[in-house]
């Protein structure tokens, strides 16, 4: 593409406000949050409706400079290449990408809005365990899901078959100290507020895994860990985990 016919592409879509990818090749000078120069070489570069700029090589998933949004962004045209000059005043950032061939060029202008919607937190976790409490224990019986107490919410409230009051606090990730101690406030607020001895409320912590130190603290105060892994998207719950038949 000759870089005249570029530059006119280029502005009429950033007049419409569309998002711009094409790709490059080019030198970089950035200055900012630190100096850094990269020499010429063929880019993917990305302007977003916001003027958030973000300069891609042809591997890796990060891109190597990027300008935040809210940025002013204009193209200028030198002797023989052109220059697109990203500056973020707010956060003093500047970038300069000298472009001396352009292999392509898109633009459209995109309309989206919506947040992505996480699947596999711990509230799902919750929900999977109360509707599958064996993943527990075979006699853990729900009662109730983020029980209010004055530390915060407890994910999974219930009992078992002893009449003893059970707690399960879930982690999506490996479990640490500070979950245990987590778990051992609720324990001693929940047998504060039932008016029942602490040795008749249990914690369980559940989690895909947990760390020695926080296993060693486990045992020591009594509790339990109990492996559950995340749901899966488009999967009510990890067919490889124990159900009432494996116990």
């Amino acid at each position: 593409m000759e870089l005249i016919d570029f530059k006119v592409k280029f502005e009429e879509a950033i007049a419409r406000n569309d998002s711009i990818v094409f790709f490059c090749n080019c030198e970089i000078v950035y200055s900012g949050r630190a100096e850094a120069f990269l020499a010429r070489g063929d880019r993917i570069i990305i302007v977003k409706g916001d003027n958030t700029l973000l300069v891609h090589q042809p591997e890796g998933g990060m891109p190597i400079n990027y300008i935040k949004p809210g940025s002013r962004v204009e193209l200028q045209e030198l002797e023989n290449h052109l220059v697109l000059k990203a500056q973020n005043l707010d956060s003093k950032d500047y970038l300069d990408v000298e472009i001396f061939r352009v292999y392509d060029f898109m633009s459209h202008k995109l309309e989206d809005g919506l947040k992505q919607e996480l699947a596999g937190n711990e509230r799902d976790m919750s929900d999977m365990i109360k509707e599958h409490p064996e993943l527990i224990s075979p006699d853990f019986k729900p009662l109730s899901r983020e029980e209010h107490t004055t530390f915060g919410f407890i994910d999974v409230f219930g009992h078992d078959k002893k009449g003893n009051l059970v707690i399960v606090e879930c982690k999506r990730y490996t479990a640490s100290l500070q979950c245990v101690t987590q778990l051992r406030r609720y324990v001693e607020k929940i047998s504060e507020l039932k008016g029942v001895e602490l040795k008749k409320v249990k914690g369980i912590l559940a989690s895909p895994s947990i760390s020695p130190n926080a296993k060693e603290m486990l045992k020591k105060w009594g509790f339990e860990w109990k492996q559950v892994n995340p749901p899966k998207r488009l999967e009510r719950y990890n067919k490889n985990q124990k159900n009432l038949f494996d116990w």
